[in-house]
């Protein structure tokens, strides 16, 4: 029996490779997403102890002073990461909906091959099924003219089988 052969498996690589590059890019975009998440994370802490330290006990005007000047850089460390995070999200949105698009288009091919293997296969069954039934036909035809031949050569004519 011959092998399945896809026609499109050249186009199907191809989809494949964009699909494997669509993703690669989305894992980046979704890296820097949590880099930005996680710097986030840590300036709220640091925002949460500046604050504490700020009005400790026994502290003077000069760390006073120095704790404000820190929130305000937190502030604004902050806020910056915020932006940073919104437009990382857009840039993780485009690579999302490429991926989808690549994703979909290498669906289609796949899809292309599973029916025609399918078919590629009930085809060849059938084949396979119809040669043997003309064995099978044959086998018993030959068994019929023999046994009608050794009839016959025994002197039994007329004995239709």
């Amino acid at each position: 029996m011959k092998r399945f052969a896809f026609k499109l498996q050249s186009v199907l690589s191809l989809r494949e490779y964009s699909e494997n590059q669509a993703k690669a890019r989305l894992g980046e975009k979704s890296a820097v997403c949590t880099r930005l998440g996680l710097s986030l994370q840590a300036n709220a802490k640091a925002s949460l102890e500046a604050a504490r330290e700020r009005f400790r006990p026994g502290g003077n005007a000069a760390d006073h002073r120095a704790g404000e000047l820190y929130s305000v850089r937190l502030g604004q460390e902050r806020e910056r990461l915020l932006k940073a995070l919104t437009m990382a999200e857009a840039e993780r949105e485009k690579a999302r909906l490429l991926y989808v698009e690549a994703s979909k288009a290498k669906e289609l091919i796949e899809t292309l091959r599973e029916r025609e293997a399918a078919d590629y296969y009930r085809r060849v069954s059938r084949e396979e099924t119809k040669s043997m039934d003309d064995l099978a036909s044959g086998a018993h035809r030959r068994l019929e003219l023999e046994a009608c031949n050794a009839v016959d050569s025994e002197g039994h004519h007329g004995i239709v089988w």
